[in-house]
Parts: structure tokens; C-alpha cells; sequence
């Protein structure tokens, strides 16, 4: 699991590391991850993003994996931007964070639960032993 090219990082070493069974992937910036790779990743990957941060194109990257993969997920959290999804977002004030564009329109503590209720169920569907 990681966040932006932490995010990329975890679906390169869900490739990487046989032991890895999937990669969660926070608000990804997927250009570092080399074309060449795609059909390398075979694993299932969760995409949590943004609103604000993610484009087209980085987009279009993730539904190239979408589309090897059925397992693989999508989701966009509206209302977030880039530091929702880290501690930063808690650190500031409401409205100092709404100057610097650390915070969103949507509660943090709201789009942390929502995070982690996404990541958790993913995790649990993957990783479960039984």
C-alpha cells in the first residue's frame, strides 16, 4: 500500500515480489510505471483517488489494469484532494488547509473511514486465509 508514487511503487512490487497476492494504490501517479509493465501486473490493485488530483490520463493507466484484471478496482472519493488521503490534512486549520489546498469540501475524518473501509474490504477479500 502506498500513497502517489508510493501508490505506483506498491503496484510495481506486487510484480516484483511474488509473495505480494495485491497492491492498494492512494491517488497514484502511474506515469512512473513503464509501459512495458503493464501486462506484467497481474494481481489485483485497488485505486483509491481523489477528485482533484488525478487526470485523464492517469486514469486511462489504471483502467489499462482494470481491464487485464476483474479483480481490480477504481474509486474516487469526491470532494478530497492529494493530502486527504495523508496526515497533513489533520495538521492545519480549516482554513488555513482551504488556503493551501490541503483539504477538500468533504470532512477528513469522512474521507479517512471512507478510505480505510475500502482498503480494509479489499484487503480482507484478497488476503483472507480461509
Amino acid at each position: 500500500m502506498g500513497h502517489s508514487f508510493g501508490g505506483v511503487t506498491a503496484v510495481l512490487a506486487s510484480v516484483k515480489e511474488p509473495s505480494f497476492r495485491c497492491a492498494v494504490a492512494l491517488d497514484a501517479w502511474m506515469f512512473p510505471l513503464e509501459n512495458a509493465l503493464y501486462p506484467e501486473v497481474s494481481k489485483p490493485v485497488l485505486f483509491i483517488n481523489t477528485e482533484k488530483f488525478q487526470t485523464p490520463e492517469s486514469v486511462a493507466k489504471m483502467k489499462r489494469l482494470s481491464s487485464r484484471n476483474s479483480q481490480t478496482k477504481i474509486i474516487t472519493i469526491l470532494g478530497s484532494v492529494h493530502q486527504s488521503q495523508t496526515d497533513f490534512t489533520f495538521l492545519t486549520g480549516k482554513l488555513i488547509s482551504r488556503i493551501f489546498g490541503a483539504r477538500g469540501t468533504l470532512d477528513p475524518c469522512k474521507g479517512l473511514d471512507i478510505t480505510s473501509r475500502a482498503a480494509l474490504a479489499f484487503l480482507q477479500r484478497h488476503l483472507s486465509t480461509a
